[in-house]
């Protein structure tokens, strides 16, 4: 659905699309220090925690965008897989033929990307999901190749995760959003979406307080809890139904251009 005809009611959807990423000062030093480990400090393996609704998934998709430029990267949730499937997986997302032995293939992709002088990141979200027996093998790939880097999310602070994983870095994302913070990542939605005046008006200072306080600042729950005000308004008669008077079109249509239906 494209931006002119978004409305109140998909505004606030839970996405990690990176294009709909806030920056913030706690997750612009997060992605630094991520950064930092996979690039300057060729860290084998790095974990990310934090506690759930920080915006951990969202982090590692905004990474990935950032790594793109000299880096080839691949992500992939956590799951109760065995080591093989798992990177059978991860050969799949790579369009690399693995040929009966995925972890050879992942090597030879990785020692490619150093030649280069780049690396084959592997991004894994949700990591408290994967069997320790994998997350104990991609750790000890991430060892052999100086051209395999692993960055893993975890919202179960596990030693025995960054143990298998071979993490020696570790990024913690836990801190809130405050209130100036929670409005403009609001604002920010609202404009990305092109939300109408009527919805705009929903979120007036008051709201935003009223938001942010419930939430306590939790970005997934600032998401939730505005959309249920706005969806609320809809239900209560403040806004129209979801239709084309609460879209804000760049210029009026033009009435010799609509096709009956």
């Amino acid at each position: 659905m494209t931006a002119a005809f978004s409305t109140h009611l998909n505004l606030f959807v839970a996405t990690s699309d990176p294009r709909r990423y806030v920056a913030r000062p706690a997750t612009e030093l997060a992605l630094a220090r991520l950064e930092r480990a996979v690039v300057r400090e060729r860290a084998p393996a790095t974990l990310l925690g934090g506690p759930p609704g920080m915006g951990k998934s969202m982090l590692l998709r905004v990474l990935a965008t950032r790594l793109r430029v000299g880096h080839r990267t691949v992500a992939l949730c956590g799951a109760d897989l065995d080591a093989a499937t798992f990177c059978t997986l991860l050969c799949d997302l790579l369009r690399v033929d693995a040929n009966g032995d995925p972890e050879r293939a992942l090597l030879f992709r990785a020692a490619a990307a150093e030649a280069r002088g780049a690396a084959l990141v592997v991004i894994v979200d949700d990591a408290h999901r994967l069997a320790r027996a994998t997350a104990g093998r991609l750790g000890a790939l991430a060892e052999t190749s100086e051209g395999l880097r692993v960055v893993a999310a975890s919202s179960e602070p596990s030693e025995a995760l960054a143990r298998a994983l071979g993490a020696r870095t570790s990024v913690v994302l836990d801190a809130p959003m405050d209130l100036p913070e929670t409005c403009a990542y609001v604002d920010s939605v609202l404009a990305a979406g092109w939300a109408s005046p009527a919805v705009r008006e929903l979120f007036d200072a008051g709201a935003l307080r009223r938001i942010h306080r419930l939430a306590a600042g939790v970005p997934a729950e600032v998401n939730r809890l505005a959309g249920e005000h706005a969806d609320a308004a809809v239900r209560e008669g403040f806004v129209p139904e979801p239709g084309r008077s609460l879209w804000r079109a760049p210029k009026p249509a033009d009435p010799r251009r609509i096709v009956p239906l």
